[in-house]
């Protein structure tokens, strides 16, 4: 534990220092949301991965991984992975060019400016605090770390890791969220190759394929992988969907030009598969554990029975804590610039997108210190919900020619959020990922109608 704090405060201290770096370069609310555009592709490669990385990849992924084996160990790494790529490459490019010729900040400023629709604008803006629930997910799974590897309460781990995280986002912007990200980044690396060598003994003995295969290619009980279906399909498709989110996307956006938005796609999905290494400690878990543990505790603990040598021990639980500070801060930087500048469009500033965020950690610290059994499944719903209701407008916006009819777009994120979470709540399905993609189903044709709605008005009026 020692160890863990001196690593933990070097940390700290390296953080604070980018922080306050990136902090030097904010002044508006341009510099604020992206970076004005105008950030190294490089460094913004690895944001990206580590934004896809949270602590659901390092602490909530491997618990399910040892609670259901060989489906949940495929469905959160190769289709997933392969739809992330697909997704990346397929959209952002697009949405860059549309994105910078209109000047736009975040995915409801993009959408906004599309279909010149300041209501589909704000509507984004609101359906954009769905990702409190991913917030509310990833702040436990970084405060059950704490308390494992600090040995801190839980209740003091979740405000101070909101307090820390929330302030320098606060202060510093995209350019704090990106250069802090350089450094988590790193570090993350590093201990993901650790943590997969580390059950290298596993592999060598025939174990761990044994106990995989052992576990079959679908978990009937499972609330995700019940199915090949949900296995393969649905996690490709969400995989896919969820590169529409906010904090991603916008990655497009903060660089010019499509030769720096390919290495920006190229390293973000190369950091994000090194990262999913880590997946194998649940699969290590399930050899070296009783069977009946807390998935949320799967990783710490094991990392305190297996890594015997505390220096390592340390640096790794500071590596999954920096996971979930990636990935926290680059939401904070999305959800409150979406607030800030997209709810009242034109009266966004710095210091308003400062004021949400004090918001934001208060909801946080209340909905985290006594959070749902079911904490991955509940963050989920609401980023599949945001899933959801912006893909169809986002992909008729991306692709169709000529103007477009904003009320179907509305009506399309409204049918699909009510699809979603019909869905789940009135138990046509567990799993929020059949949901959403059900919910897409139903709700692209409907986005569709975007574009013939509008053309048919402008044939119209051409004809008056």
């Amino acid at each position: 534990m020692t160890a863990t704090w001196l690593l933990f405060a070097a940390y700290l201290v390296a953080t604070t220092f980018l922080a306050w770096r990136g902090g030097q370069r904010t002044g508006d609310a341009a510099t604020f949301a992206i970076g004005g555009g105008q950030m190294n592709p490089w460094l913004v490669g690895v944001t990206l991965g580590a934004c896809l990385a949270s602590s659901a990849t390092f602490v909530i992924f491997p618990g399910w991984v040892y609670a259901e084996g060989l489906p949940a160990l495929i469905g959160f790494t190769l289709p997933f992975l392969l739809g992330i790529a697909a997704g990346l490459w397929v959209l952002a490019p697009r949405f860059q060019r549309i994105g910078a010729g209109e000047g736009a900040l975040t995915l409801p400023h993009w959408l906004g400016a599309r279909y010149r629709d300041p209501a589909l604008r704000r509507l984004f803006s609101l359906l954009g605090l769905l990702q409190v629930a991913y917030l509310v997910l990833i702040t436990v799974g970084c405060a059950t770390v704490m308390e494992k590897a600090l040995g801190l309460s839980y209740e003091v781990s979740v405000v101070g890791i909101v307090v820390f995280v929330f302030g320098y986002t606060a202060f510093g912007g995209s350019y704090a969220h990106a250069f802090t990200n350089g450094l988590q980044g790193a570090v993350m690396l590093v201990m993901a190759v650790i943590l997969f060598a580390a059950g290298w003994h596993h592999w060598a003995d025939g174990r761990l394929l044994a106990d995989l295969a052992a576990s079959g290619t679908t978990a009937p009980d499972s609330v995700l992988f019940s199915t090949p279906g949900e296995v393969w399909g649905v996690s490709f498709a969400m995989g896919a969907a969820l590169t529409t989110q906010p904090h991603l996307l916008t990655k497009a956006l903060y660089v010019r030009g499509r030769q720096a938005l390919s290495v920006v796609i190229g390293t973000g999905v190369l950091t994000y598969t090194v990262y999913a290494l880590v997946l194998f400690v649940g699969a290590y878990a399930r050899l070296d554990l009783p069977p009946d543990l807390d998935r949320r505790a799967v990783v710490a603990t094991w990392i305190a029975t297996a890594l015997p040598w505390p220096m390592l021990a340390g640096a790794i639980s500071v590596a999954i804590l920096a996971a979930s500070m990636s990935t926290l801060d680059g939401l904070l930087v999305a959800v409150s610039t979406s607030v800030g500048n997209d709810l009242v469009p034109g009266r966004g500033t710095v210091w308003v997108n400062r004021l949400v965020l004090v918001g934001l950690a208060v909801v946080t610290v209340g909905a985290s210190i006594s959070p749902p059994p079911l904490v991955l499944t509940v963050g989920q719903m609401g980023v599949y919900g945001l899933v959801a209701a912006s893909s169809g407008p986002l992909v008729v916006g991306l692709f169709a020619r000529g103007a477009l009819d904003g009320r179907w777009a509305r009506l399309a994120a409204i049918v699909a959020v009510g699809a979603h979470f019909g869905a789940v709540w009135g138990g046509l399905t567990a799993n929020p990922g059949v949901a959403a993609l059900g919910a897409m189903l139903l709700s692209w044709p409907v986005a569709a109608l975007a574009a013939v709605g509008a053309q048919r008005a402008g044939d119209v009026e051409r004809a008056a």
